[in-house]
């Protein structure tokens, strides 16, 4: 595959490169100097190595590129063919450094297939949203005249995944029903009943561990985001951690001035300053290993969980830059409609 759509001037801001990354055909973006010339290049984990560094998305992307990039001289096909054996893709360039073109190994037109399965806790009572849950579980509520639980459906099955389990006490019957009705092409559901509430993590240990031999993806059923599932468990794998969460970027903005002061003297004013923090976004992967252990039937949420490999140095986090919405409370349903 050739593609020359992923350049970008090395004025850019970091939102610039995610943007790109999102529609070009190829997942590098090649940072080019006023007159073309190669500067480095950015590929996802750059971006969120950055994200967890500090930056944020307003940020010169020269702050997160590779400097050194690899690349091959156009029409060198011997150097090409020797750096697409051990890299996806490679940029090419003229005799004075300009970009032409980027080639890869990969086809966009194959969806890759992943191997591993996830599991959607969609048991709880949402009772933040009541009087919507009332006669209504969560996972259900329509979203734009879908439901929920089946855009989060839609979305794995974008990824690749083609095995998803479905966690359910409360109401149940309604997903089941409603799965029954609305078959998925590409994707195989099947459900995990609570007999009685198992927390946010409880009913892993329901699966059946003679399956369970890669890392599952697990993600709260209120959940909307558009990542690459692909891309997390790619990023799990090559970090060797046991636990995986995704962390998204939350604001929050002080509504007065901010003073810094040095002993009694004022040196600064910040108006209105905002702080940044990375906060649980609900998805997760988590070792084949780590469920294996789990006692049976028992009651624990996730956050219990992490905790008890947070001890032993084995979590790590995956810091989003996709859109994702906790539908949680009355007001993020509405926006989820909105947007």
């Amino acid at each position: 595959m050739k593609n020359n759509n992923n350049i970008l001037s090395c004025e850019g801001k970091i939102s610039e490169a995610i943007q790109l990354l999102q529609t070009s055909d190829v997942k590098i973006i090649i940072v080019v100097s006023k007159s073309n010339k190669i500067l480095g290049t950015i590929t996802d984990g750059d971006i969120r190595r950055g994200l967890i560094n500090g930056k944020g998305l307003e940020n010169n992307c020269t702050e997160v590129m590779n400097k050194k990039p690899k690349y091959a001289l156009k029409g060198d096909e011997k150097d090409i063919n020797l750096l697409l054996q051990t890299n996806k893709y490679v940029p090419l360039v003229n005799d004075q450094l300009e970009v032409i073109e980027t080639v890869s190994t990969e086809r966009k037109d194959i969806k890759k297939k992943i191997d591993n399965i996830a599991v959607i806790m969609a048991g709880g009572e949402g009772k933040r949203l009541t009087p919507l849950t009332l006669s209504t579980p969560k996972p259900m509520l329509p979203i734009n005249k879908k439901p929920l639980i089946q855009k989060i459906i839609d979305n794995l099955s974008e990824s690749g995944l083609t095995k998803v389990f479905i966690s359910i006490f409360y109401k149940g019957d309604q997903l089941i029903n409603y799965f029954n009705e609305e078959k998925q092409a590409e994707i195989n559901i099947e459900f995990l009943k609570e007999k009685k509430p198992l927390g946010t993590a409880g009913s892993l240990s329901l699966l059946n561990e003679e399956f369970i031999k890669e890392p599952v993806i697990v993600l709260n059923g209120d959940v909307l985001t558009n990542i690459s599932y692909g891309r997390l468990i790619e990023f799990h794998k090559k970090s060797q951690n046991k636990i995986t969460i995704c962390a998204a970027t939350y604001d929050i903005q002080i509504p007065f001035g901010a003073m810094k002061i040095e002993g009694y003297t004022l040196v600064n004013i910040q108006e209105k300053p905002i702080k940044k923090f990375l906060v649980n976004a609900g998805i997760y992967v988590v070792d084949p290993k780590i469920i294996h252990d789990m006692e049976k039937n028992k009651k624990i949420d996730m956050t219990d969980l992490v905790q008890k490999y947070i001890k032993t140095k084995s979590v790590g986090i995956f810091p989003l830059h996709e859109h994702w919405l906790d539908i949680g409370n009355h007001k993020n349903y509405e926006e989820a409609q909105d947007k």
